[in-house]
């Protein structure tokens, strides 16, 4: 039967002239871009709800001061809380930035970003775990859990963007490259640095992301990314948001 299916739909394919086979491949196209940002959209949602999720668990997890908590444990439990969340919304607002400058979502942009959230709900009790225990083995360990999550984060730009790395300059593609050699080496050497002096490289990975939320600087990749393009594409689910986009911004 199998057999039979694929021999009437290769003679339907035969019978059919140029024209209508091109008007069939673009209807196609058109529906896999369709799929794609709808796969977006619902990927953005889910990821505001996931997060949310993460936040909500931090606060209930706060004990109010009472006869069995002390004050002190209270206002413990509620830095902890606060560094967590920034270090979490930090996270969250790279996120959205990468997401702006895309249009469609396939498999691995998914599988990349399912990954990212699977790290990144290990950052909370990473976080606590440090501010309770500061010790070599504690910190290394978070150093490697927000190396690896922000190594996701990165591949989740690269995964949405694998298709049009063609079409980019030299300039933007090294610029890529330069982005996940500062991840890595910095990172690295805050571990190596835990490793000696666990408190001070606490207080490195702690701050770093808490002033980038509050004071983001302009980063160069972003600032780059329509600058140096090796020419236009006419379709914008190929190239990208143009420079003019609001979003863009």
């Amino acid at each position: 039967m199998n057999k039979k299916l694929k021999k009437d739909l290769i003679q339907q394919r035969n019978d059919m002239d140029d024209a209508e086979v091109r008007e069939i491949e673009k209807r196609i196209a058109a529906r896999k871009r369709e799929i794609g940002s709808s796969m977006k959209g619902h990927l953005e949602t889910f990821n505001d709800g996931v997060i949310a999720i993460f936040i909500t668990i931090m606060v209930l997890e706060i004990p109010y001061p009472s006869a069995a908590v002390s004050m002190h444990a209270f206002r413990e439990s509620l830095v902890i809380f606060l560094v967590s969340f920034f270090v979490v919304a930090d996270f969250w607002y790279e996120l959205q930035r990468s997401f702006m400058t895309f249009e469609q979502a396939d498999h691995w942009v998914v599988v990349t970003d399912f990954l990212f959230l699977a790290a990144l709900a290990l950052i909370p009790i990473m976080t606590k775990w440090i501010m309770n225990d500061i010790t070599r083995r504690a910190v290394m360990n978070f150093g490697m859990v927000y190396l690896v999550t922000t190594l996701l984060e990165v591949g989740l730009f690269f995964a949405a963007h694998r298709r049009q790395a063609r079409v980019y300059s030299r300039v933007y593609r090294m610029f890529m490259l330069i982005r996940v050699l500062w991840v890595i080496g910095l990172n690295g050497a805050l571990i190596i640095l835990a490793f000696f002096y666990p408190k001070a490289a606490m207080y490195l990975f702690l701050s770093l992301p808490v002033v980038s939320f509050f004071f983001p600087n302009v980063r160069m990749l972003s600032r780059h990314r329509h600058r140096h393009r090796v020419g236009r594409c006419e379709d914008p689910q190929v190239i990208g948001k143009s420079p003019d986009d609001p979003k863009a911004e």
